[in-house]
């Protein structure tokens, strides 16, 4: 009996000892759990993002693409040149006086 009882002992011993490391485990696992969740939830965050920005960009009046944007952007730098005639910036229809005044030099 009084062999049981320290095989017992050193077995209770053992364990713990143990229990630090089981605690470390544990808290490893929790921490790969809450990456992956984290990673799920930055996944979702952008495909939320996506849509959104889609959405908007739907909802946009007028003309959509990079093209109309850079007409317009271009339009608006051509007001600020002189004599460039400001009706005409937006619809590119005619040329600027001070390009007729260089062709009628050549």
């Amino acid at each position: 009996m009084a062999r049981s009882w320290n095989d017992d002992l050193e077995k209770k011993a053992v364990a713990d000892d143990l229990e630090p490391y089981r605690r470390l485990v544990e808290l490893q696992r929790q921490m790969i759990e809450l990456a992956e969740q984290h990673e799920e939830a930055k996944r979702r965050r952008d495909e939320l993002h996506e849509q959104m920005v889609r959405e908007a960009a739907l909802q946009r009046p007028g003309r959509h693409g990079l093209r109309h944007r850079l007409q317009q952007s271009a339009a608006r730098l051509l007001r600020q040149v002189p004599g460039w005639p400001v009706e005409d910036a937006a619809n590119h229809t005619r040329q600027p006086k001070w390009l007729w005044a260089q062709k009628d030099t050549q």
